[in-house]
């Protein structure tokens, strides 16, 4: 995978600027393995929760199973009903404790450089404001699959609270 040298310095902890370094704030060049596995982190398994790889079947609206959607019904059967989700949070604004904010199965480093797989990113509305962290959080809530909505999103958690 390449990646901009200044993505990976910036990430690693350290800037790397056009003014200091031109060469290497435009490169490239492939980032250190450990600094790309530092980029692509995943929420840990959580005994009981949802896995991200199973919200992942959402897709294109397509004809199935007598419906037009875009969830198969297995995914179908879960809106309404109560899950528990292991992820990363990304609040919309600062502070310490938050009720509204995405969940994500990847760890988020900037807003510019989250997730392009919106299937493993989930809206949460939580019952009482949780506290921010940057380790991996478990939550459970209300699941509704958004299907109509015009957000790009396809899942909200309702309801939620940590677990």
């Amino acid at each position: 995978m390449r990646r901009r040298q200044f993505l990976a310095a910036s990430a690693a902890g350290f800037a790397c600027t056009a003014a200091t370094s031109p060469a290497l704030a435009l490169s490239l060049e492939p980032a250190p393995a450990s600094v790309a596995d530092h980029l692509r982190v995943p929420a840990p398994h959580v005994d009981g929760a949802l896995d991200w790889d199973q919200l992942a079947q959402a897709g294109d609206s397509l004809f199935r199973d007598g419906t037009i959607s875009r969830f198969p019904a297995a995914l179908r059967q879960l809106d309404g009903r109560q899950v528990v989700l292991s992820g990363f949070m990304m609040p919309f604004r600062d502070g310490a404790v938050h009720s509204e904010f995405v969940l994500g199965a990847m760890q988020f480093h900037c807003t510019s450089c989250m997730l392009g797989d919106l299937r493993r990113i989930v809206a949460v509305k939580a019952a009482q404001p949780v506290a921010l962290a940057d380790q991996p959080v478990t939550i459970r809530g209300t699941l509704r699959l958004l299907e109509a909505d015009a957000s790009p999103l396809y899942y909200r958690l309702e309801a939620a609270q940590t677990a």
